[in-house]
Formats: structure tokens, sequence, C-alpha cells
């Protein structure tokens, strides 16, 4: 039962990410230049991965729980076998894995982290128009990883400011995708950042 319930949160994000590529079905995007991939390609790329990375850890979860059951039955089986009454609380009991007991008890289920994980998501695209990409990048990577558990306060923010800036060059100088610069001095900000970039 505790595989099948770890496989709820990835279950969630499966069909968010499937809701996520069926809304960008009508969504057009012109051309960068040629030869290369267009601003369209990218988000439909990360979802699709989403999907495969969450549709691989359900299989897996889902397979654990079937492995599971099937030893529960081929040890109730063997407790028939021996002349034990079959269903009683002790033979369940007997027949229940025990690493599964401490499973429960030392892993603790993650699905206080799931909606955290979602209402941060929600946040970062309904700012990331206002703020801009890097600094809202920075500021949701950095929250993200201690969502996650990794509340450092040092390497938080550098390892978040480091990852903004490595998504922002490739998406702006190799891949040509035009990003969120912001409003207001979040803007100016932005504009800095990739003149110091060489980004036109």
């Amino acid at each position: 039962m505790i595989r099948l319930r770890r496989a709820v949160p990835y279950s969630v994000l499966l069909g968010f990410s499937i809701f996520l590529l069926w809304s960008l079905s009508g969504v057009s995007a012109p051309g960068g230049e040629p030869g290369a991939l267009g601003p369209a390609f990218w988000p439909r790329a990360i979802l699709i991965v989403m999907m495969l990375l969450c549709a691989y850890e359900i299989l897996k979860r889902l397979a654990g729980a079937k492995d599971q059951f099937t030893g529960f039955v081929a040890r109730q089986e063997e407790a028939a076998r021996r002349g034990e009454e079959v269903g009683s609380v002790a033979t369940l009991m007997a027949s229940a894995p025990s690493a599964d007991v401490g499973t429960e008890q030392n892993e603790p289920l993650f699905l206080g982290k799931l909606l955290p994980g979602i209402s941060l998501i929600a946040l970062y695209a309904m700012g990331i128009q206002t703020v801009g990409f890097f600094l809202s990048s920075t500021v949701f990577l950095s929250a993200f990883a201690a969502i996650g558990g990794a509340r450092h306060r040092l390497w938080n923010p550098v390892v978040s400011v480091i990852g903004s800036l490595l998504f922002f060059f490739v998406f702006t100088k190799i891949a040509y995708i035009s990003l969120p610069l912001g409003t207001g001095i979040f803007k100016e900000i932005s504009l800095a950042l990739m003149q110091i970039m060489g980004v036109k």
C-alpha cells in the first residue's frame, strides 16, 4: 500500500503535464534563426520529458507493489500448506513483509511537499512577466530546493544564481528564445545582464 501511495504525487504531476501540453496545442511562436529550434519547441520538449519521468516513476512503484502482493500471497499459501489458518490475524502479521513496516516508519511520504511545490510553480508562472526570467528563476530554484529539503544558506542561492545564468545564456544566446525581461527596474537588470552576455 505504501508504494501505491508513493505513486500519487507522480500521477498528479503527470496529469498536470498532460494538461499543460494540451493547452499549448493551439499556441504558435515565430521561428528563431534559420536552422535553429523555434521557441515553441522547448516548452513542449520539457513537458514531454517530465511526462516520461513521471510515467517511469509510477510504473516503478506499481511494479514494486505487485511484487509485494505476490510475495504476500505466496506466504499465505505457505501458511496454508503448514496447516495454519489462512486469513487469521497471526498469519496475516507473519505474512506481512517486515521491510515495509520499517520503510513506512523511516521513509515518510512527502505528500506535504507536493502542494507547496505546485503552488511555487504557479507563483513562478504568474510573476515571471513582472520580475523577469533571471530573477524569478533564481528565487524559484532556491525556494524549490528548500521545499525539497536542501536548505543551505550559502549553496542554495549560489547554485540558483549560477543555474539561472546558465539557463538565461542558453535560451537567449543559443536557442534564440525571447525570455520575459520584466518591468521597471527588473527590466533594467535583465537588459544589463543581456549586455554583459553580449545578447542583442
